[in-house]
């Protein structure tokens, strides 16, 4: 091998090690979809769908005497995987609200949202529905426990329905379906779409409106980025800040 030739081939080499540590970050930005999970893991609640949103599955959450029993008005849950937190909010409970109805922020987005123009809340008073525990800023998870006195502080304030990132500080309203009132998040918080039984008091979750964080613009079957681990936490979970 000629000597011009050698140092040609060294500088390639180089340059694909020097690069190569960029790769998985680039992947990594792609997040894991639906038609990998059969192969990530067995414990996903939605494992073998791979029709994105339009195939989240009816899921049971709650009783309506679970969240009955508690003054807490944010019960935590995991959907569509076993690990990724939303949380019921009772606006009864949080501030007196029933019968709650509000615009879909992301009507006229993504297939399912043709069936939910509005929102409206479930449960004897008509006052509970529920939202992602995830900042779609950058992922972080979101503090909806922490009741708190003021909207400017990290957590959900009862009085404005403000839930504020404490990363970057997001501020979403939930009482308008969880539309940006300051911060960066870039759109509305995810909602879960409820169906309540009645007879039972039973809780289901049958869908959501958007897909969940990213750092790449959303797609229908997006669920979550794999460089975030999560947690749900134990129930009732409600603390002051």
């Amino acid at each position: 091998m000629k000597r011009r030739d050698f140092i040609r081939l060294a500088m390639i080499a180089g340059g694909a090690v020097a690069i190569s540590p960029l790769f998985s970050p680039l992947f990594n930005y792609m997040g894991y979809y639906y038609n990998e999970l059969r192969v990530i893991s067995k414990n996903y609640l939605v494992a073998n769908n791979t029709a994105g949103l339009q195939g989240f599955p009816k899921y049971k959450i709650a009783n309506i005497k679970d969240i009955q029993s508690t003054s807490c008005p944010v019960y935590f849950f995991a959907y569509p995987l076993t690990n990724e937190p939303c949380f019921l909010v009772d606006f009864s409970k949080l501030n007196n609200q029933t019968n709650v109805e509000f615009k879909n922020p992301y009507y006229g987005q993504f297939a399912i949202n043709s069936k939910f123009p509005t929102i409206k809340g479930v449960g004897p008073k008509g006052s509970i529905c529920a939202f992602s525990a995830i900042c779609v800023h950058l992922g972080c998870q979101l503090p909806a426990q922490v009741l708190t006195s003021s909207p400017n502080i990290p957590g959900l304030n009862p009085a404005t329905t403000i839930l504020h990132c404490p990363c970057h500080g997001s501020m979403y309203k939930l009482d308008k379906g969880g539309i940006v009132v300051g911060g960066p998040a870039p759109r509305p918080l995810p909602i879960i779409f409820l169906e309540y039984d009645n007879t039972t008091g039973d809780i289901y979750a049958i869908g959501t409106n958007a897909p969940y964080f990213s750092k790449t613009r959303p797609t229908s079957n997006l669920i979550y980025d794999p460089d975030y681990s999560y947690q749900i936490p134990s129930n009732p979970a409600c603390t002051s800040g």
